[in-house]
């Protein structure tokens, strides 16, 4: 028998049953492989056998030193779909399968991770499904083996629902999914030894490279005779609203934010709207946010209103993950900030909140490099942004810029001007790609327009977007394995070269430059003395 090893897991969730199929899906690879490698015992007897056709992923996953340990063992068998043998599709493959993992002696009693992503299961229906999965249920029942079926891409909620109708076929069902920076656990239900759980939820949260399950980080506050007394109050800051403008009599007002935050702990479900200018510092708001979430519970509905237009999409997502329920995003009329309100009461805040503020923003961090990259270091940055984003809530689009013919790509990589943390970009085989960060598809054009300095039309005949973190992830595996071992021109030094001619408008306060020369002496002018002109007299 083999097992879940995650800290706090119940031991009917964490228990996987011999002979016995369970289903595990997800919307990214990186979530179903880390939720599998937490069955690799290291200590155990029994061998592993893993089937995929990102087989890389499963060793360069952060959770892959048990894995190594027990390859080292030599108890670990890994089979990787070649291009021709993923054209085969699903059935041929399944068949392949079977029959190359029933040849070893060592199948008998092992676990076995069988991975496919949804395209390759896109054309199934229930019949098709049901036949494989039957042939798979034959073979484990006679070498009475364990197997963890992995579907993981961007169109499996539309498959789980299908697995779900095969509820007979698989003796579990999980639903892995990232929510404001945690990974959630949603069992459909989970066949064990002594019975069956069903609809059961978990939160796990990273501690010292091992998933903890967490326990309830918010205050749950309960109803008094079906209602609190503070529901119906709205406590605004000043600056939220024109000065002057009548409010309701359940409307309060406040200073400034940190006076609407003090009185926070003493209410339960009262709607507070906090104000947000050029001059707020948008962390310390954050914290205060998630501190007041968690203390007064779930009934308290915090909104943002963005005053000045200044909040980007990474800071909008980032109050969201702390809790705040709603962010208004312009300066509303009062009108219709009161209908924005009244719409959110009476709704319970409902999504999961991060252990604490420092593990969202330890996302932030992997978001800080920018500008030219070389194109296999790009790859890796790309993936880490994408994943970043993925936790935070983020959008993130993968541009694919093919260059006109005869044009040398060093001349349009200096018209690149990279301003915002988090954008990249390189170039391989007259290809240009460009990552935006914190980007939605609609805003590209945009973008690309303050990027590039002259006309894209110039320089580039074709525009691809990738805007799913699924795809972008995909396609970053496969151009790294791809040109691995392939010389690829590095325009790093040319294009450093080209940044010392910039300004720098401190340089003459720097110590340790020579400003005695002309080109560094500071010349001072008097003010010009004016002086009357007049026409001369014929």
């Amino acid at each position: 028998m083999h097992k879940l090893n995650i800290t706090g897991l119940d031991a009917a969730a964490s228990e996987i049953k011999l002979a016995a199929s369970y289903a595990i899906l997800a919307p990214f690879d990186n979530l179903a492989i880390e939720f599998a490698l937490q069955s690799v015992d290291v200590s155990g007897k029994n061998d592993v056998f893993i089937v995929s056709s990102q087989i890389e992923s499963f060793y360069e996953s952060p959770f892959s030193d048990a894995l190594f340990d027990v390859y080292d063992q030599g108890r670990v068998h890994s089979f990787s779909f070649t291009k021709e043998m993923t054209d085969w599709g699903v059935k041929r493959i399944s068949r392949g399968v079977i029959k190359e993992l029933g040849a070893y002696k060592s199948i008998e009693n092992a676990l076995v991770f069988l991975h496919f992503n949804t395209k390759q299961l896109h054309d199934f229906d229930d019949a098709q499904l049901t036949q494989i999965i039957t042939k798979y249920n034959v073979f484990l029942n006679t070498v009475n083996t364990s197997l963890l079926f992995l579907i993981s891409g961007p169109e499996v909620v539309n498959l789980r629902f299908l697995v779900r109708r095969l509820n007979k076929l698989f003796s579990g069902i999980v639903f892995i999914d990232n929510d404001a920076a945690v990974r959630v656990l949603e069992y459909d239900y989970w066949s064990h030894s002594t019975g069956v759980i069903a609809d059961k939820q978990y939160q796990l949260t990273l501690q010292n490279n091992q998933y903890v399950v967490q326990e309830n980080k918010i205050a749950e506050n309960t109803f008094n005779n079906n209602h609190f007394n503070d529901e119906s109050d709205v406590w605004l800051v000043q600056s939220s609203v024109p000065e002057g403008t009548k409010l309701p009599a359940h409307y309060r007002t406040v200073k400034e934010n940190n006076d609407l935050f003090n009185r926070g702990p003493r209410l339960k479900a009262a709607t507070l709207v906090f104000s947000v200018t050029r001059y707020t510092d948008l962390a310390l708001l954050a914290k205060q946010c998630f501190e007041l979430r968690k203390n007064c519970g779930r009934w308290l509905k915090l909104v943002i209103q963005n005053v000045d237009g200044i909040i980007r999409h990474q800071d909008e997502c980032l109050f969201l993950t702390l809790g705040v329920n709603l962010i208004l995003y312009s300066f509303s009329e009062p009108s219709r900030l009161l209908s924005q309100i009244q719409s959110i009461q009476g709704f319970k805040f409902s999504r999961p909140l991060p252990p604490s503020v420092d593990d969202v923003l330890q996302y932030t961090e992997n978001t800080f490099s920018k500008g030219y990259l070389p194109f296999i270091d790009f790859t890796n940055q790309v993936e880490k942004h994408s994943d970043s984003a993925v936790n935070l809530g983020v959008s993130g689009v993968l541009v694919i810029l093919e260059l006109l013919p005869r044009i040398d790509p060093i001349h349009p990589l200096h018209l690149f001007h990279i301003k915002r943390e988090g954008d990249v970009f390189s170039v391989v085989d007259n290809k240009v790609y460009l990552y935006l960060h914190a980007c939605r598809e609609n805003d590209v054009t945009n973008a690309i327009n303050h990027l590039f300095k002259l006309q894209t039309s110039d320089f580039f005949s074709r525009q691809n977007i990738i805007s799913d973190h699924f795809y972008i992830q995909q396609e970053c595996k496969q151009l790294r394995r791809f040109y691995k071992d392939k010389p690829i021109d590095d325009f790093t030094k040319q294009l450093k070269e080209n940044e010392d001619y910039k300004f720098v408008p401190d340089v003459t306060k720097n110590l340790n430059i020579d400003i005695s020369t002309p080109e560094l002496l500071t010349e001072t002018r008097p003010d010009a003395i004016p002086f009357v002109m007049k026409m001369k007299e014929q």
